[in-house]
């Protein structure tokens, strides 16, 4: 059998196309390109926040002048959340919500800026003057919950993922 010299480089360039779709079907997957990851890392923060104790975040929402949150309690006390911290992509920190609700045992509150001081509206990913971000992907990189709980004070819950969504 003779082979043609175009047949293997045609067949060396097929194989390495198929190489390159894999890799970037990978890479979009981890996230590393943010418009293409953006579905995966929501899912996985959901997934995540939705399981944390002692505060859970089941559902949140993002929008342009807003922030809601539904949290819940997972201890066996009633607490006394205080505030909710966060750290945007750009390395900005500050406090997003003063609630100073009391949570019973078990149980979930929305928290919104109208229940709360939305204290730092230079944390909202979702704000912009003069163009529209909903449906593009914002991310925290650090929120944390500082909550009393008896007697003692101060106590804080920092999360070990970021908390990802799309602005509403």
């Amino acid at each position: 059998m003779q082979f043609r010299r175009g047949q293997g480089a045609t067949e060396y360039l097929v194989i390495l196309g198929a190489v390159l779709l894999v890799a970037l079907v990978i890479v979009s997957l981890l996230g590393w390109f943010p418009s293409l990851g953006g579905a995966t890392k929501e899912q996985q923060s959901k997934a995540y926040w939705s399981g944390t104790s002692p505060f859970a975040i089941s559902t949140y929402k993002v929008g342009n002048s807003s922030i809601t949150f539904s949290v819940s309690n997972r201890l066996a006390d009633k607490v006394n959340l205080t505030s909710i911290e966060v750290q945007d992509g750009f390395g900005n920190v500050g406090t997003i919500m003063s609630p100073n609700v009391f949570f019973n045992a078990g149980e979930e509150v929305v928290l919104n800026a109208a229940q709360a001081v939305y204290q730092n509206a230079t944390l909202n990913p979702c704000t912009s003057t003069g163009t529209s971000k909903t449906g593009t992907t914002f991310e925290y990189k650090v929120v944390a919950f500082t909550y009393t709980q008896g007697t003692i004070t101060g106590i804080r819950q920092q999360g070990a993922q970021a908390l990802v969504g799309r602005c509403s």
